[in-house]
């Protein structure tokens, strides 16, 4: 969270000095000029006019400038909170399928840009939680670690391509366990995946039910969602002759998905249209939290030198209107 405070602010005191001081030079009588005359009947009706407005001038420069060294000597800066904080919450990875079929278009404006939205719609509501995200297709990455910055977790989100691993393939099992090697050492009272796949598991070296046997034994729960209506669907694909659209077929593995989500306590949903994506991961929402205490940290960007040079330019502006336009002769 961004802050503005100042570093001393009892230098800040200082202006109050200084404002009587201003109070009182606004409230002096005004004094002519001691040079005498033997005739001063020609200056009988002519006001002060250009060098009472000089002092006028030569002394609000002087008081603007010391207010901003004073504010400068307060040390102004902008930081972020650094704190122990305690949340209640669970840690969580989407663990999202980036393979080709993900292209489909069943899902406007495709399978994965609709996932990547409905995924960043609950990171934003779930901002008590600590959340990360695995990528997976023909093997697996972990593109965003565990963070309770909602923030990071949907720009990370947005960078997410079908190309982001270039291997193709649904190493479902891959996927799994790299999300349950980073949740390993969680101490959160829920602990939870959010699997997201519209193929079979096709490759990899781990296989989905011992990856599920091993949530299982952690006490992870895995949420298996099965993206893409049944049958065929449309899908673009870049050729060597330009993109080319053509049919494909869905195939989701559902008895393993749903023997996935089962044996860790979890649940399977396939959803076939936008509005029962919308509904699962609301069902998700509704997840067990769990106390815990993490730190914030605090880092300064230090404002005085913007303060101190504006100060040091109407001094010097003073002292140069002083001694030519607005000099005073005794």
């Amino acid at each position: 969270m961004r802050l503005f405070e100042f570093q001393s602010p009892w230098f800040l005191l200082l202006l109050v000095p200084l404002a009587v001081w201003a109070w009182r030079r606004s409230r002096r009588p005004w004094r002519p000029a001691s040079i005498q005359f033997s005739d001063v009947g020609l200056f009988a009706t002519t006001p002060p006019g250009a060098a009472r407005t000089g002092r006028q001038v030569l002394a609000a420069l002087r008081f603007l400038a010391l207010g901003l060294l004073v504010v400068a000597l307060a040390r102004p800066r902008f930081g972020t909170v650094e704190r122990d904080v305690i949340r209640e919450g669970v840690d969580l990875f989407y663990c999202l399928d980036v393979s080709g079929s993900m292209q489909a278009e069943d899902f406007a404006p495709t399978r994965l840009e609709k996932a990547k939205e409905l995924t960043a719609q609950l990171a934003t509501r779930r901002t008590r939680d600590r959340q990360g995200i695995v990528l997976f297709a023909g093997t697996s990455f972990m593109l965003c670690p565990l963070t309770f910055d909602a923030e990071t977790v949907q720009q990370f989100l947005q960078s997410v391509a079908f190309d982001e691993l270039g291997v193709d393939g649904t190493a479902i099992g891959m996927g799994i366990s790299r999300a349950l090697k980073k949740l390993q050492d969680s101490q959160a009272k829920s602990r939870v995946i959010v699997l997201m796949t519209d193929g079979e598991n096709n490759a990899g070296e781990i296989n989905p039910l011992q990856a599920a046997q091993v949530a299982k034994s952690m006490g992870v729960k895995i949420y298996a969602i099965g993206i893409g209506s049944r049958g065929r669907a449309t899908i673009t694909q870049n050729t060597p002759y330009g993109p080319r659209r053509m049919r494909i077929e869905t195939n989701i593995d559902e008895e393993l998905l749903e023997h996935i989500a089962t044996e860790t306590g979890g649940m399977y949903r396939r959803a076939t249209r936008a509005e029962e994506l919308e509904s699962i991961l609301a069902e998700i929402d509704q997840l067990e939290t769990s106390r815990i205490e993490t730190k914030e940290y605090r880092s300064y960007d230090e404002r005085m030198a913007t303060v101190a040079w504006p100060a040091l330019f109407l001094l010097l502006l003073e002292v140069a209107l002083a001694n030519t336009r607005f000099m005073k002769i005794p």
